[in-house]
């Protein structure tokens, strides 16, 4: 993110007298496509330029935030990195100059990844297509696009230095003794990138989105870092949520581990005679309203087009081979269940358990070495002084004020695990420095029931919990996170 001092726009003094300058050539008309000049990177670039955006953002005190960003639906969705969004809205600039109004969607800023979508334009827009960066080769060359320094799109290209690595932490040499370790990569490239690339795409050469450039490395040379699209792909649901935003939900949940859109499971209706059996395990969604589905990141932005405005969708499913389509009907969603108690107890319930862990032991397999009551989550002053290889797995209830949208948050230096109504809802397991792990969900007013697991190995000794409203995402900050406290930390008798 590069932020520019406000200026009006004006002409420059060349401008005012074009009509003397004389032209100093002759035009040959537009080459061809056979032109040695007509190389593999300018077709690249010429296929991805009219969905790269430069995007802009007035701050206060005249000045405007600027960065970049692709279009990756034909809506005008666009995907950005959340730090290049200091406000809701703002406008963004295409290669012809023109510009739009665009606000933000929703933001996942544990990924620094956000969407937004660009107003007073007509679809079908021009898109740069997913690609897979688990498949990158270390040499192969790339394309970075943005909007260094606010002055528009600039291309520039070179190579993947590296398809993996780390994001922060310690040298290479310190973490080959990590066992399990979740710190999360980057795709390290050699283009040029500068402030104001942020949130750009880095395509390779069949023009796929391989990765969404994030950042520079001050005082070394020739160093960008991109967020890997696989990334993106796996948190499309954490990023965008429209189920919940929307209060409607399609009862499918998707392999996480698939490319595609490969159906896990599929939720029992609430209308009891309705037909469940439409669509199964396995099943492959191919389109939806006769739009072509890729990915995760097709699917939710779809969803965050059409639920606001439909009752059902026509989807087009492949089963062995075979597809067909199905009218299917979406349903409201239901807040995570609640109970209800007469009396309560502030706290919430612990069991500490000592032992060596590089990811989240079988509890029901250890012997507690102690327990008791706590009003907070305080890992340090659970652990009297131990300062690691110890698991600690709490038990109890947080106390909901109201129904409606909310977003948890769960943050630990090492791992942690959340679990709601006895299923797992975070997962944030293995060795890593204190990270966050996000969702928005709907909740009912009432006691929400939740286990918490965590171990130490080293490092510092830290575990968040939030639970908190979310009305709003356009506007998640991590840095207002208003953590668990012992109020709503309730036990029943």
């Amino acid at each position: 993110m590069l932020r520019l001092p406000f200026q009006p726009s004006f002409l420059p003094v060349w401008a005012l007298f074009s009509h003397c300058l004389i032209p100093l050539g002759f035009s040959q008309g537009p080459l061809s496509d056979d032109s040695p000049r007509i190389t593999p990177l300018v077709k690249v670039i010429r296929q991805i330029e009219p969905a790269v955006v430069g995007l802009f953002t007035p701050i206060g005190d005249n000045q405007i935030s600027s960065g970049s960003g692709s279009i990756i639906h034909p809506e005008g969705y666009v995907l950005t990195n959340n730090h290049v969004l200091p406000e809701p809205q703002g406008f963004a600039l295409f290669k012809d100059f023109k510009r739009v109004r665009f606000e933000v969607v929703s933001r996942y800023p544990e990924s620094d990844l956000a969407i937004i979508r660009l107003l007073d334009i007509q679809p079908p827009l021009a898109t740069i297509p997913i690609g897979i960066s688990s498949e990158v080769i270390n040499g192969e060359p790339i394309v970075v696009a943005g909007n260094p320094g606010g002055r528009g799109l600039v291309f520039t290209a070179g190579i993947v230095s590296s398809k993996e690595v780390l994001e922060g932490g310690p040298n290479a040499m310190v973490m080959s003794n990590y066992v399990n370790d979740r710190r999360e990569r980057l795709i390290q490239f050699d283009a040029a990138s500068n402030k104001g690339n942020s949130g750009g795409p880095l395509v390779n050469m069949h023009g796929e989105l391989i990765g969404i450039v994030s950042a520079v490395i001050e005082g070394e040379q020739n160093i960008g870092l991109a967020i890997p699209i696989d990334r993106a792909n796996r948190l499309a649901q954490r990023m965008i949520e429209p189920e919940s935003a929307h209060s409607k939900t399609t009862r499918l949940e998707f392999d996480p581990l698939a490319n595609d859109l490969t159906v896990l499971s599929v939720a029992s209706s609430i209308t009891p005679d309705r037909e469940n059996s439409a669509i199964e395990a396995g099943d492959r969604i191919r389109a939806a309203n006769n739009e072509p589905i890729r990915n995760r990141i097709d699917w939710q932005l779809m969803l965050e087009t059409y639920l606001p405005k439909q009752d059902q969708l026509t989807l087009t499913v492949e089963r062995n081979g075979n597809t067909f389509q199905v009218h299917w009907p979406l349903e409201p969603i239901v807040g995570l269940r609640t109970v209800k108690a007469e009396t309560t107890q502030t706290g919430i319930r612990y069991e500490f358990y000592e032992g060596k862990f590089d990811q989240m032991p079988d509890f029901d397999k250890l012997e507690s070495v102690r327990g008791g009551l706590t009003d907070t989550l305080d890992i340090p002053a659970i652990a009297m002084g131990r300062n690691k290889n110890f698991a600690i797995r709490f038990v109890g209830h947080a106390a909901i004020e109201s129904d409606g949208l909310y977003r948890v948050v769960l943050v630990s230096d090492d791992g942690s695990k959340l679990y709601i109504n006895d299923e797992l809802f975070i997962d944030n397991d293995g060795n890593h420095p204190a990270k966050p792990s996000g969702r928005i969900v709907r909740l009912s007013k009432g006691l929400l029931p939740i286990r918490v697991e965590y171990f130490q190995g080293d490092g510092l000794m830290s575990m968040f919990l939030v639970i908190e409203p979310c009305e709003d995402r356009r506007m998640i900050n991590l840095k207002d996170m208003k953590l668990l406290r012992g109020e709503r930390l309730r036990i029943i008798p």
